[in-house]
């Protein structure tokens, strides 16, 4: 029995410390350049990451006008996603940039409980140093229910362009 335990220790301590070799990437893949922002009140809630003052109330903030240069669009080796959203406040999100050969998907992930308000916020995405080419570029919209906080997996495409960098 001694001699099995043992056996078997070994055998896991070689398991562990045997080097895989690595995985053939694309390190331009692997590599994106890029960022995003949020204005509005989910810009409030991100830096915050506090709700507003429960008043038992149903109260509706003030709209943001939606700003110009809403979508996707190319400039230079760039391509900018912009998209203005209504939704109950408190809610926050982030952003993903994935790129897949000449796919690339802006993915807005909303989560955290919604107050008894509504409000309004822009994100904004870019991704920058892409090689010259035709780009199949979509937004999509995910996250968690805004009443339990659980996530829906619910991915709505909420925007998408070819576009061509030239």
């Amino acid at each position: 029995m001694k001699t099995n335990v043992l056996f078997i220790a070994v055998l896991l301590l070689l398991s562990c410390n045997h080097q895989q070799s690595p995985q053939q990437t694309d390190s331009k893949e692997t590599l994106l350049n890029t960022a995003w922002s949020v204005k509005g009140c989910a810009e409030k809630a991100t830096r915050s990451n506090t709700k507003f003052p429960d008043s038992g109330e149903y109260n509706d903030y003030p709209d943001l006008p939606p700003p110009e240069g809403l979508g996707i669009k190319a400039g230079g080796d760039s391509i900018t996603y912009s998209r203005f959203e209504q939704h109950l406040c408190c809610r926050q999100v982030k952003v993903s940039v994935e790129k897949n050969e000449n796919i690339i998907t802006f993915t807005e992930y909303w989560f955290g409980q919604g107050c008894k308000c509504r409000c309004s916020s822009t994100v904004h995405a870019v991704i920058r140093e892409l090689p010259k080419g035709e780009y199949q570029v979509y937004g999509v919209a995910t996250g968690t229910d805004p009443v339990e906080n659980k996530p829906t997996g619910i991915k709505d495409t909420v925007l998408a362009k070819k576009v061509t960098i030239q």
